[in-house]
């Protein structure tokens, strides 16, 4: 991607502060700023499920869930984006309630919506799993009861496909199990 020359370029503490003033999220890729677009209701309740049945382990674990509003910072450039959900046992991540930046997730959950399906299945999925303390990367699809599961193994990402309400999904890394039938729950 070429920067516009007409495009303002921000540090990282402009973006923070234009954030703040403007009570609008931005992802922010090596200083340029890009508005995030508003969600739907069944987007918002997918999200809301998530948090809903992660928090259980979470609180067992140690660990912790965001989301929608907290950024997670990328490993290649100065990048900060933010995932729908972000779940983190770093106990740097956990340590100042005050910072707005996960850099250590354990899972990272995107909502596909319209807005976001062609970038989030492929250019997030590329800078995520550079991540090294991701052990999973789900992408849920919000029209369809489909959930993509990417899993870090030995050397390689491992894919599997859950398809249908009756779906089980066992993140075992992280000693969680969820069904699609709690996830969409509408």
């Amino acid at each position: 991607m070429v920067a516009d020359p007409q495009k303002k370029l921000y540090t990282f503490e402009e973006y923070e502060a234009l954030e703040r003033e403007e009570g609008i999220r931005y992802e922010y890729i090596d200083g340029e700023v890009f508005a995030m677009a508003g969600t739907t209701k069944r987007h918002n309740t997918i999200v809301q499920s998530f948090a809903r049945l992660l928090y259980p382990f979470s609180r067992k674990s140690g660990c912790t869930v965001f989301t929608e509003s907290i950024k997670q910072k990328l490993k290649t450039g100065e990048k900060y984006v933010y995932p729908d959900v972000i779940y983190t046992c770093e106990p740097a991540d956990l340590a100042d309630d005050s910072e707005t930046v996960v850099r250590s997730p354990s899972l990272l959950i995107e909502v596909v919506s319209d807005s976001s399906e062609r970038k989030d299945p492929i250019i997030k999925r590329f800078e995520y799993v550079k991540i090294p303390s991701l052990h999973y990367y789900l992408l849920v699809q919000q029209k369809q009861y489909i959930i993509e599961v990417y899993e870090r193994s030995a050397g390689f990402w491992k894919y599997t496909i859950y398809d249908g309400l009756e779906a089980k999904i066992e993140l075992t890394k992280l000693g969680i199990t969820l069904t699609a039938a709690e996830i969409y729950e509408f």
